[in-house]
């Protein structure tokens, strides 16, 4: 069983807590003046809304565009539930789709980099293990870089295809940031207006989803450490002496 360093998780909590006032003061400062527009444009584009966010999403993340500002977007239009879903079905089709590119375009020069490099040797016997693969999606790797790199490994469609269920928790994390932030900046809009902070009902909502928030994000920190920690000492276990 994996022993895990709070000191280190601490550290790795507090700057995720730095990051998440990084995001609430980018959304109250930059984009909440545009943000109206973007939900009326989303609405008025109806059930086709969610179709164009998935679409930009794989023509993105096929270009090495950050598929954490995807989940962080998703959060604040389409909420948790409703953005969370349409992340998993866009991040699933993304990685299918870079799976075959990288096995039948990118095969070559993908290739290259796991016989400079001892580590990724190991990574390429490793990936036709379905679990790796998951610890993989579960660590804090760069989404596109492990689809192309996994897809010219060993790995088969299936093991890489179920282990996409993996894609999720990091999903939930970063949606949920993109949610409350949002939510934080409205509701820093409505106090301009009332000069009242929430009390009652709406005070225990508000407690509820920045309780869940720093949930979400600290589970998330302990999963990838944990998984990074069992990779690492797979690798060194199955690296070349």
């Amino acid at each position: 069983m994996q022993k895990i360093n709070w000191h280190h998780t601490g550290l790795r909590v507090a700057f995720a807590a730095i990051a998440l006032v990084a995001v609430f003061a980018l959304f109250h400062y930059v984009l909440e003046p545009y943000m109206p527009r973007v939900d009326n444009f989303i609405v008025a584009l109806g059930n086709w809304g969610p179709v164009l966010f998935i679409v930009l999403f794989i023509v993105g993340t096929t270009f090495l565009f950050p598929e954490s500002i995807f989940a962080l977007a998703a959060g604040a239009i389409f909420g948790i539930w409703w953005g969370l879903l349409w992340m998993a079905l866009a991040g699933t089709l993304s990685a299918f789709l870079m799976f075959f590119i990288g096995r039948h375009v990118l095969k070559k020069p993908v290739q290259s980099l796991f016989e400079k490099h001892p580590k990724l040797q190991a990574l390429d016997k490793a990936a036709s293990n379905f679990k790796i693969i998951a610890l993989l999606r579960l660590s804090p790797f760069n989404f596109t870089a492990l689809n192309y790199l996994v897809s010219v490994s060993k790995a088969n469609f299936s093991s890489y295809a179920y282990a996409s269920i993996a894609l999720v928790p990091g999903f939930f994390a970063s949606t949920y940031i993109g949610y409350a932030a949002k939510h934080a900046a409205d509701l820093a809009a409505e106090y301009k207006l009332t000069h009242q902070l929430p009390t009652g009902d709406s005070l225990v909502q508000e407690v509820t989803i920045y309780a869940g928030l720093l949930v979400a994000v600290t589970v998330s920190i302990i999963v990838a450490k944990v998984a990074l920690k069992t990779i690492k000492n797979y690798s060194s276990s199955e690296s070349p002496k």
